[in-house]
């Protein structure tokens, strides 16, 4: 084809069919725009709350830790207490019998290798 032989018709046919390719593409390109905005504010609340529940869960795991280091020197203070106790209990009957130095003895022994293990 030859420049001559092009008719206005036949460049106006041309020049509509570019535009209307480049309408067509911007319309699809809008298009996958505007749904990409619509997922992400959808997903907008679900991801606030993953990381809600991701805090909560960390917080929840540090209190649990706490806990346990609370249980273990909770149970340590009541050994204490017990050896304490039986050690009392020795001296009263030492001051009651007068004789009871075994006990005594024994009670020593046992707030010896509590203090050692410590």
């Amino acid at each position: 084809m030859k420049i001559e032989e092009v008719t206005w018709g036949g460049l106006i046919a041309a020049v509509a069919i570019i535009l209307l390719l480049i309408g067509i593409y911007n319309t699809v390109m809008t298009a996958l725009k505007n749904h990409r905005e619509e997922a992400k504010r959808k997903r907008a609340p679900v991801e606030k709350l993953e990381g809600r529940a991701d805090a909560t869960s960390e917080m929840l795991k540090q209190h649990e830790q706490m806990l346990q280091s609370d249980k273990e020197r909770l149970n340590a203070m009541e050994e204490q207490q017990r050896i304490m106790l039986r050690a009392m209990v020795a001296m009263l009957s030492h001051e009651i019998n007068g004789n009871s130095t075994d006990k005594l003895q024994a009670s020593m022994v046992e707030i010896q290798n509590y203090l050692i293990s410590k």
